[in-house]
């Protein structure tokens, strides 16, 4: 970073004078182009046509999980770690999507990021569905999962350009809700279909989905980032970026994640979680499946049946959406009028009740499904962790847009990167922890290392102020 390094009210690290910074470019704008000055209705038909396209990249991700027994037997597919490979490419590229598809939001504008992803998307997940073999099928999952990234690493920046600091908590939390509730409903409509009609249809109907969210975007989504705008105003084709360089701004989402500790911190813990997530719903059919695999208990569902376990996940999601929306921005509001001041650490003291939930959910599920008690205790105990874990993700996602203004969208994509790696990794492997553990005791050894995380708000409540206020290299 050029220049003299600053820090706002809010802790923000800038450059004095910086043409891109975006507390400049909306005071620079003509009112009816500040998108904080829209009005609720054009704000929000923005904001649900981005939380649309952050909710759909992760219900295709675990469609196939479902039906991925039939996958296999068209493929001849025995080796249980390439099984796992189309959902998990598919998580992978929702990872690495954002690492070049959020700078390229901070030069060319949200707007074209969106528009164009969306468009692949659909033509990517086409071709899942008419592919004749795994190796094709893994490949384009993977650029499906590229171009789906668009949603779950841009939405917060779109959110930060749009609404106050002491606004946003209730469409955090809608946008919060996509990769979360998301991953459930694939199940539960996956499971359906694949029974019924084959897993080809799981795709088709993701394709379908696409091209209509593609059709909204290209309609309806307005640009929303402040720099762009007054650069094409300013008859600019980009805005300006604060080293004046692509190689910069493409590379700024993984110099956040491993030189800004807050951006470290944060995206390990939601790579935790997200990772938990993925694993708990990529091996529900192993506890509510029609038969019993690796000698592993199981309930039996038949029919398709099994995919309404994921509902349990889908309940937690719905309350602590409800939660998050009735408290997160209360919560955020009374804290500042008790300190007098504006901070992102106003999130910590919300998310510290998420991380206290969380853990409570896996050793409920876990225990419960080892005990082979009724089926709703262990249903009851998915619910409560997805429940911690949207709280958590909410506030994360909160926090770091509140922490990285301008570049808040290569802030998020630091966090996707690494929840994605997270979520691949214990797709792959994690039916191995159940196997070799079982459940019991698979989910305490997670649910003890979410205990170890626990310390996480109160450190950064305490010093986060301090690494903010660091001239970290953006």
């Amino acid at each position: 970073m050029t220049g003299d390094s600053s820090v706002d009210t809010r802790g923000e690290v800038f450059e004095k004078d910086t043409p891109g910074d975006p507390t400049a470019a909306l005071a620079e704008l003509p009112p009816e182009l500040n998108p904080r000055n829209w009005s609720k209705r054009r704000k929000w038909v923005n904001m649900w046509i981005i939380a649309f396209q952050d909710t759909l990249s992760p219900i295709s991700s675990t469609l196939l999980a479902v039906g991925q027994a039939q996958v296999d037997a068209d493929f001849h597919v025995t080796n249980s770690q390439l099984s796992a490979m189309p959902v998990a490419m598919y998580v992978l590229g929702l990872g690495l999507g954002p690492l070049y598809l959020a700078p390229l939001s901070e030069m060319y504008g949200r707007r074209i990021v969106y528009n164009v992803n969306a468009i692949i998307f659909t033509l990517s997940t086409i071709g899942c569905a008419l592919v004749h073999n795994d190796a094709g099928l893994i490949i384009l999952r993977f650029i499906a999962g590229l171009a789906g990234g668009a949603g779950p690493g841009l939405g917060g920046g779109s959110i930060g350009d749009l609404f106050k600091p002491e606004e946003r908590g209730g469409a955090q939390a809608i946008y919060s809700f996509g990769p979360t509730f998301g991953p459930s409903i694939g199940g539960i409509i996956g499971g359906y279909i694949a029974v019924r009609v084959g897993w080809r249809w799981s795709m088709w109907v993701c394709a379908i989905a696409g091209g209509f969210n593609a059709a909204l975007s290209v309609l309806f989504l307005r640009e929303t980032y402040a720099p762009y705008l007054l650069a094409r105003l300013r008859g600019q084709r980009s805005a300006p970026t604060a080293a004046g360089g692509f190689i910069h701004a493409i590379t700024r989402p993984l110099r956040m994640l491993f030189f800004a500790p807050i951006s470290t911190i944060m995206s390990l813990y939601m790579a935790l979680v997200y990772g938990m997530l993925y694993l708990m719903l990529v091996t529900i059919p192993l506890l509510f499946g029609p038969a019993p695999l690796y000698g592993l208990f199981t309930y039996r569902w038949q029919g398709g049946n099994e995919g309404l376990s994921y509902l349990s996940a889908a309940v937690g999601c719905l309350l602590a959406l409800v939660a998050s929306v009735l408290t997160l921005n209360r919560s955020y509001i009374a804290l500042c009028k008790k300190y007098g001041e504006k901070k992102p650490e106003f999130r910590m003291p919300f998310m510290q009740a998420g991380m206290l939930i969380t853990p409570a959910g896996l050793f409920m599920y876990g225990w419960t499904a080892q005990a082979h008690a009724h089926w709703i205790l262990p249903l009851i105990g998915a619910a409560v962790f997805a429940f911690g874990a949207l709280v958590v993700f909410t506030c994360i996602q909160t926090y770091i847009v509140d922490a990285f203004g301008k570049y808040s969208a290569s802030g998020l994509a630091a966090a996707v990167i690494l929840r994605s790696i997270g979520g691949t990794l214990f797709s792959i492997f994690g039916d191995r922890l159940f196997r070799n553990l079982g459940y019991g005791w698979g989910a305490s050894l997670l649910g003890f290392v979410c205990v170890g995380a626990l310390p996480i708000p109160t450190i950064i409540w305490i010093y986060g102020p301090r690494l903010r206020a660091h001239p970290f290299i953006f």
